[in-house]
């Protein structure tokens, strides 16, 4: 009888064991796909923002007060996968003063959109775009009078943040750079941004 009562318990004890790591492995597996979704590189063919217009501050502390919007530059759709090289930048200014700058404010419109892996073009939503602007961190030194590209850099897995009811928000600070020399004028760069627009 004893022996009976042993075995039995031994079986109970195996098959809690089972389920038990059954259960982990089923709960391990739905977080695994989440993850792998969220570092998926494909999941926006574009991000593009409603440029405005540029805002530009060469005080050492950034006073508010001292923000001025830099001219020449013309406004449109700049998909930000692409604004990474001198060869397709943000945009291109020759109406720096020398100094040093730390960050740009791009000013959005209304009109920001992504384009998924899919094909299909959402609104994008850029919280403090249309008021404050989109902070474009850049840490450089200019000189006056020399044209400069300016270029954004962007992670879309880790800026583009996907709110799960089919809107996105674009996160309100971004990675920059300025450097010295681009291709063509600021005209014939919009001329070749509207013609990638076109496609999009």
């Amino acid at each position: 009888m004893k022996t009976h009562l042993l075995c039995t318990g031994l079986l109970a004890a195996v098959l809690l064991t089972g389920c038990e790591d059954a259960m982990q492995d089923a709960a391990v597996q739905p977080q695994a796909s989440t993850t792998a979704a969220k570092q998926d590189p494909n999941a926006y063919q574009a991000v593009n923002i409603d440029l405005v217009a540029v805002e530009v501050s060469q005080d050492t502390d950034e006073n508010t007060s001292s923000w001025s919007t830099l001219p020449g530059v013309q406004p449109g759709l700049r998909n930000l996968l692409t604004t990474t090289s001198s060869a397709s930048p943000l945009f291109t200014s020759a109406a720096f003063e020398g100094g040093t700058i730390k960050q740009l404010r791009l000013i959005l419109g209304e009109n920001s959109t992504i384009r998924l892996a899919n094909g299909t073009t959402v609104p994008l939503e850029t919280p403090s775009g249309q008021t404050s602007g989109l902070k474009l961190k850049v840490n450089a030194t200019v000189t006056a009078g020399v044209k400069y590209a300016v270029l954004a850099i962007i992670n879309p897995n880790k800026q583009v943040v996907a709110r799960g009811n089919g809107r996105y928000n674009l996160k309100p600070v971004l990675d920059g750079n300025i450097v010295q020399g681009s291709n063509g004028s600021e005209s014939e760069l919009r001329a070749s941004l509207s013609n990638q627009s076109e496609q999009r």
